[in-house]
């Protein structure tokens, strides 16, 4: 066979193994258009519930936002020093609070999850009303908010 007729011989081959290829994905794509559904109803249903994973020095959360309202935070330390979380409504970004003689200010704050409840490996539930806006959630204890122990959070 000359090389005229090999060239044409794999591009057919080669479009038909695509084609093949692509034929499969339909059910796929079909299957997979329903899952992600299923999970939007799923977080939807969770949007007002944040899980908030406190480390050195950092909070984890599983979202930034949440509808306006009743928001309820499942905080964890999963660090190795307490910890808290100050909710303070802002329209500072969470790393620019001001800061004097070492403290961070709390004007603004909500409410708390205090160090009493976030000590290491605790586990808390907690609730705050929050109207739409910006939040600052911080912890304020020696040094974590210098360390970068902050996250910025908005309710809409």
């Amino acid at each position: 066979m000359s090389s005229s007729r090999v060239l044409p011989a794999l591009a057919l081959a080669l479009i038909a193994a695509v084609a093949i290829g692509c034929g499969s994905d339909d059910k796929d794509t079909s299957t997979s258009a329903a899952t992600p559904a299923t999970t939007t109803t799923a977080a939807t249903a969770a949007a007002d519930t944040i899980g908030v994973q406190a480390s050195e020095m950092k909070f984890v959360l599983t979202s930034d936002t949440a509808p306006a309202g009743k928001v309820t935070f499942n905080a964890e330390n999963v660090g190795k020093v307490d910890h808290e979380m100050v909710v303070i409504k802002t329209d500072t970004p969470a790393a620019d609070l001001p800061v004097k003689n070492g403290e961070v200010s709390e004007k603004g704050a909500i409410g708390e999850i205090g160090p009493e409840e976030l000590k290491v490996g605790a586990k808390v539930t907690k609730s705050f009303d929050m109207p739409a806006g910006h939040y600052a959630l911080i912890c304020a204890l020696p040094g974590h908010y210098q360390a970068g122990m902050y996250a910025d959070f908005t309710t809409k």
